[in-house]
């Protein structure tokens, strides 16, 4: 391996000029400069950035926790390399899949000082086994924090309002048989929407229909069981409120193959706003999710770096398309 010493010996010059040259620090002439530039293109020297990050104390590098993949993870996630990037940090993505002992094996990296800070989307762990790695470096996450004794920042923002903008919307324009279509039973995006649903219900003096079998809807063969199960209702709703634009689609698809109308005979309302939405025109919640994942980045860099970013605000916004009236 080539080192500093290497280069001076090849410049003649000395290896402290070598490494004002190298780290664009300090004075040296532009004869020096050049020589060691020559030196360094001859002997194909590559810094070694783990040393020099040693050196500072740094890593720049952050870290992106997941459990799983999908559209709104990676609609998050892009954003927030992108502004790591343009503040000079690099960035290294963990997707768990579920397993909590992956979760700790990146955490590990925080305490080993593999990473500066951590952003976690979407978490396995409890927050009691997450919190000690506080002390190595600054986390972030997605999540609601509902545990008091746990100080991780947070960029939640509670889905209720955003359900509520929904279902008023569909009940102002007629509708008034509503199936709701949620994600993870635990989660507590899902928790927070199917209260919504409840009050609204409660408001309207509706009766609510189950909750249990449109639970835990995200790959294709449990869509496809909710598309079997409307098509065999006696009685069809009016309207279908999808988790997420991914699971919107299918139904959109689906309907559009048989000569549904839509929103004549039925209409269907996504959540997230992403581009599939307005390719097959249709309703969506947009909430700024790809400025959550900047949000992020930018509560993790007000731990690291003197500049101070400020977050922007996220609101709920009904975009109507061609399935809703």
């Amino acid at each position: 391996m080539v080192t500093i010493q290497d280069i001076a010996k090849h410049a003649g010059v000395s290896a402290a000029t070598v490494s004002r040259v190298i780290n664009n620090s300090g004075y040296a002439s532009t004869a020096a400069r050049a020589a060691v530039e020559k030196a360094v293109v001859d002997l194909n020297y590559v810094p070694n950035r783990q040393a020099q990050n040693l050196r500072r104390g740094a890593t720049r590098n952050l870290g992106i926790i997941t459990s799983s993949l999908n559209d709104t993870v990676l609609a998050r996630i892009e954003p927030f390399m992108q502004f790591a990037h343009e503040a000079d940090y690099t960035t290294t993505l963990f997707n768990t899949n579920h397993e909590p002992k992956r979760e700790i094996e990146a955490l590990d990296r925080l305490k080993g000082q593999e990473l500066d800070g951590i952003f976690i989307i979407y978490r396995v762990n409890e927050w009691t086994v997450i919190e000690p790695y506080l002390r190595f470096g600054p986390i972030v996450t997605l999540h609601n924090v509902d545990d008091e004794k746990v100080d991780i920042p947070s960029v939640f923002v509670d889905h209720y309002d955003g359900y509520r903008l929904i279902l008023d919307d569909l009940w102002l324009n007629g509708a008034r048989s509503f199936i709701n279509i949620f994600g993870s039973e635990t989660g507590i995006n899902t928790k927070r929407r199917i209260q919504a649903y409840y009050d609204f219900c409660k408001k309207h003096n509706l009766t609510p229909h189950a909750i249990e079998p449109y639970l835990n809807v995200h790959d294709p063969k449990n869509i496809q069981r909710i598309i079997t199960l409307l098509d065999n209702m006696e009685e069809k709703p009016d309207a279908i409120i999808a988790h997420s634009d991914q699971v919107a689609s299918f139904f959109v698809s689906h309907y559009h193959r048989l000569g549904v109308r839509m929103p004549e005979d039925v209409a269907v309302v996504g959540f997230d706003n992403l581009i599939i939405s307005h390719l097959m025109n249709f309703t969506s919640v947009d909430y700024s999710i790809e400025e959550q994942g900047r949000n992020a980045c930018r509560l993790l860099l007000n731990h690291l770096e003197n500049q101070q970013y400020e977050q922007v605000p996220l609101n709920f916004k009904l975009v109507k398309r061609g399935t809703t009236k």
